[in-house]
């Protein structure tokens, strides 16, 4: 049960999970840290407090966390930014991938700001960073706010029962949560699509996406052209099997979207909502009781298209069927169901969302995420773009049918396949 997991830091596993050449990366990594400068740091910020640093850590694909502990009780963590990985072919980073990665942090840390200014979503606070490679440290790192949590993810593993996502008599209480969040963020409207960034005048805009290098786009027309060949460009020189003709799919399917005004009353906003695309359990840190005290992991929000805003976590036991494509599995038709109830329930935090407009931190208009808009044609289709990313020829293909399937179907045959009636 829940009660037996090791809280917060004490959950820390220092990497034991790793073996082979990145358990030797993280090693290579720690040796290279200058722990004496990270603490002088630290203790600075706060006049010159003493601290020292835990020996445990956890560590993913980019930074490893430790915890900074001040002798008069406070705690924060630092991540310390592992350097990329070698470019296939090359041995080393290539100076665009390091670019690459400066601008990723650049825009989490503004991202994580702007949010926080807009919104009452809980996220850590950061309170300095130095993104500079050849700092005193050793690495690009930044201190934040320490959280007493665990993943939504690990706590959801301690419940007995079959379920593949959170125990189901906490589902709808963590759901509604969920739901906040995405409503919250998609009323947070930008002039722009692309990633969050700070302008030479130290505001907040919408820049070029991180992920592809490409934009920023005044319109979702100008988007959905250009952004699928910047995405496939993106994922390698070798196109895994099918992805070419994904990309085509979807890129002729687009021409066909009809401008947002000729969508009144659905919802539809002027300017771009936010989107978080790492918006998941493993995201999530909540206590025993499923209760989020803070989302970790903002380099993946974009403000994008009104369709683009309509996503389904992953890791949560929900999903949605690929259109036209009907799977009888008994685990696969379950999914599928919890996933339209999900919809129900992001309508309905909406909703009631929308009697507290601009209330709080909540500067924003409410945009109303509706259970349809999940289901619309354009929102199923954008949804390709987001599998193409996992890079396996057999997703591709599938969802090339579903294209090719949406394609031959309007939208009242779309939303009948998807709910009935």
């Amino acid at each position: 049960m829940a009660d037996s997991l090791p809280f917060g830091s004490a959950a820390w596993t220092s990497g034991e999970e790793y073996g082979g050449e990145y358990a030797e990366r993280i090693n290579q990594f720690i040796d290279k840290i200058n722990q004496k400068a990270l603490l002088s740091y630290a203790s600075l910020l706060r006049g010159n407090q003493p601290c020292t640093v835990s020996p445990e850590f956890s560590v993913g694909s980019f930074n490893l966390v430790r915890k900074i502990q001040f002798d008069d009780g406070v705690e924060w963590i630092v991540r310390l930014r592992m350097p990329p990985m070698p470019d296939q072919g090359s041995g080393m980073a290539s100076p665009l991938t390091r670019e690459r990665m400066l601008l990723d942090m650049q825009s989490e840390l503004a991202t994580m700001e702007f949010v926080r200014q807009n919104t009452d979503i809980p996220i850590p606070r950061v309170y300095a960073y130095d993104l500079n490679e050849q700092n005193a440290v050793g690495c690009p790192f930044s201190i934040i706010e320490y959280v007493d949590g665990n993943t939504a993810e690990e706590v959801s593993r301690t419940y007995p029962g079959e379920h593949e996502g959170i125990p189901a008599q906490f589902e709808e209480k963590f759901w509604r949560q969920v739901a906040k969040i995405m409503v919250q963020l998609a009323s947070i409207r930008l002039p722009k699509i692309g990633s969050i960034i700070r302008d030479g005048s130290d505001s907040f805009v919408a820049g070029r996406l991180i992920e592809t290098d490409s934009g920023p786009y005044d319109s979702a027309a100008e988007f959905y052209a250009d952004y699928p060949l910047a995405l496939s460009k993106s994922l390698g020189e070798q196109p895994v099997s099918g992805q070419d003709e994904l990309v085509q799919a979807f890129h002729s399917l687009a021409a066909s979207f009809p401008p947002p005004v000729a969508r009144v009353g659905d919802g539809s906003a002027e300017g771009f909502g936010l989107a978080n695309y790492d918006l998941n359990p493993n995201n999530f840190l909540v206590d025993r009781e499923f209760n989020v005290l803070a989302v970790i992991d903002w380099d993946s929000v974009v403000s994008v298209p009104d369709a683009a805003l309509y996503r389904f976590p992953f890791l949560m036991g929900i999903s949605c069927a690929v259109p036209g494509v009907v799977d009888t599995h008994p685990a696969v038709m379950k999914r599928e169901q919890l996933g339209r109830r999900f919809a129900e329930v992001v309508e309905a935090v909406g909703r009631e969302q929308a009697g507290n407009d601009c209330e709080g931190a909540n500067k924003w208009p409410t945009h109303l995420l509706t259970k349809s808009g999940f289901f619309s044609k354009e929102a199923a289709a954008f949804r390709s773009l987001v599998y193409v990313k996992m890079r396996q020829d057999w997703v591709n293909n599938t969802w090339l049918q579903g294209l090719k399937w949406l394609s031959e179907h309007n939208e009242v045959e779309v939303a009948r396949f998807y709910l009935g009636g």
